[in-house]
């Protein structure tokens, strides 16, 4: 969609599955904060401290949103089970 003024703006909800795709699965998360880390290390040892503490902030970015998407899962296997209990408990009545 083109605006007005000629700034293409992009589909919010396109925008928003590409970027939850890598938060949904937490094995890719845990591999990002791993890379965010080892940049941080490299950067470091290069003497480059601005980018090291770059590198540590994006790698704190996605370990507060594997710990959301860890919550999140927490959350939902609780309430599955105890839908099934409730469900058995009906069964039996």
């Amino acid at each position: 969609m083109k605006s007005n003024n000629g700034v293409y703006q992009l589909n919010s909800q396109k925008n928003n599955f590409s970027r939850n795709s890598t938060s949904k699965n937490p094995h890719n998360l845990e591999k990002i904060i791993e890379k965010y880390k080892n940049l941080a290390k490299e950067a470091l040892s290069g003497g480059d401290k601005i980018l090291h503490e770059s590198y540590l902030q994006h790698s704190d970015h996605f370990s507060r949103i594997l710990s959301e998407v860890n919550t999140l899962k927490t959350k939902n296997n609780t309430n599955d089970e105890s839908r099934a209990v409730e469900v058995s408990k009906n069964e039996n009545e």
